[in-house]
């Protein structure tokens, strides 16, 4: 059944990412990680992953693309108060409620689900520990830096790195998220959640593997 999502607020985190907060017709509930999808003109469906949510609103981070996907321009490029429509939402990429160590990989706006599994876990007082990194490629990419800083300096057992892979930056790690891949560094987690391009999560899986990670230990969304 279609409901009605009307934008409430918009605010620019880099010259092509925007924060969005929409106003639902009801509260709802949904599974940490999961995604909705907004059903635009056209017959144009759209998926997008939860960041937060609060009662009737919702809370989403959108890339706007200026090549192709002409769907993110049309969100992105929305006024307030314009309505858009939308399914509940779905999928399986969710939190595993354990008290097993995480670590969570991503790049980009992919950062999302992570992002919301990272709050719930810490939430939930699961005993876990759990860390982030965050891959970029630029100095301009970057943000939630205040976020993830708070985030740190209110939870002990969180910690996060942010990685940028086509310039040095002071005080960033200048390479790929892939290089913290090492027997040594993944060596006190037990759960890996990876949301990336298929190709490079196929990449992150092998080298996992080849650590002797379990594949039930390995949780994915490819995008």
């Amino acid at each position: 059944m279609l409901k009605d999502f009307t934008l409430v607020e918009k605010k620019k985190l880099t010259y092509d990412l925007f924060e969005m907060i929409f106003e639902t017709e009801d509260s709802f509930s949904f599974i940490h990680g999961q995604f909705i999808t907004f059903v635009l003109p056209w017959i144009w469906w759209r998926a997008y992953s939860i960041l937060e949510t609060n009662w009737k609103y919702i809370k989403l981070i959108i890339k706007r693309l200026e090549n192709g996907r002409w769907w993110s321009k049309f969100i992105c490029d929305c006024n307030l108060w314009c309505i858009l429509k939308w399914v509940w939402p779905a999928w399986h990429f969710t939190l595993k409620e354990t008290p097993k160590n995480k670590l969570f990989i991503w790049t980009g706006t992919w950062f999302v689900p992570l992002f919301n599994q990272i709050n719930w876990s810490l939430e939930l007082w699961l005993k876990a520990n759990l860390k982030l990194l965050f891959g970029l490629r630029n100095e301009l990419d970057l943000f939630y830096e205040k976020e993830l800083r708070d985030l740190k300096s209110n939870n002990s057992n969180f910690d996060y790195d942010y990685y940028i892979s086509r310039e040095k930056v002071w005080n960033y790690i200048h390479w790929r998220v892939t290089e913290f891949i090492t027997k040594e560094n993944i060596s006190i987690y037990e759960e890996f959640y990876l949301c990336w391009i298929p190709s490079m999560i196929d990449n992150c899986i092998e080298l996992l593997l080849a650590l002797w990670i379990k594949k039930d230990q390995i949780f994915t969304e490819k995008y």
